[in-house]
């Protein structure tokens, strides 16, 4: 009962951010925050639809109307853009709900049978093997320093390594890798790379 409540408690809290928090600060908040703002905006790129400067790893969103920071894609199932500031929660969301589904289609099994029991054993089982291949693809978006935009497109992806690209969504603070909640690393939308990865990214980006 004990796991089965703080899987569905982190579960919800997950799911809950991934449709409440604001996936990335706006373009003139970015602006506004970076250490080089002539140079950022000299050199960032112009979307037509917003009408204002998009600068590098930002996105438009036709969904949401708006420019975002480090777009993976826009979820149906959140009604919101897996951006910098929501891509840890929604993985976490992803993994909580997988272990979540697993669990409770284990502890089914040994239950009584019954047709409506079969039927939920089998959605869980289901459910959860579906987010759970979800999540390791994910995990391998990391690995390839890849959006799932970029995925799709067939464009290739930095060459920082897991590690890396790990921390730029889940932030620095290791201890809070497991809770649902924005680290101050990336709390105001910002990325922490050493200046070796800032120049390994430089390089190696097409």
């Amino acid at each position: 009962m004990v796991i089965d409540a703080i899987l569905t408690a982190f579960m919800v809290v997950s799911y809950t951010c991934a449709i409440f928090i604001t996936p990335s600060l706006s373009v003139q908040a970015h602006l506004a925050s970076s250490e080089d703002n002539a140079t950022t905006e000299n050199e960032a790129r112009f979307c037509e639809k917003c009408d204002a400067i998009k600068p590098e790893d930002f996105h438009h969103c036709s969904v949401c109307g708006r420019c975002i920071s480090h777009m993976d894609h826009h979820c149906p199932w959140t009604s919101n853009c897996v951006g910098l500031r929501t891509k840890k929660v929604f993985i976490l969301f992803l993994f909580y709900t997988s272990i979540s589904c697993l669990w409770s289609g284990a502890l089914l099994i040994n239950s009584k049978h019954s047709i409506f029991v079969s039927i939920i054993t089998a959605l869980s089982f289901g459910i959860g093997n579906l987010l759970g291949g979800y999540f390791v693809f994910h995990l391998y978006l990391l690995w390839q320093g890849k959006t799932t935009l970029d995925f799709m497109a067939g464009r290739s992806g930095n060459k920082l390594g897991f590690v890396a690209n790990f921390r730029v969504n889940f932030g620095h603070e290791w201890w809070l890798y497991p809770f649902p909640i924005l680290p101050p690393s990336i709390r105001h939308g910002q990325l922490m790379r050493s200046d070796d990865e800032c120049a390994k990214l430089h390089g190696d980006i097409i």
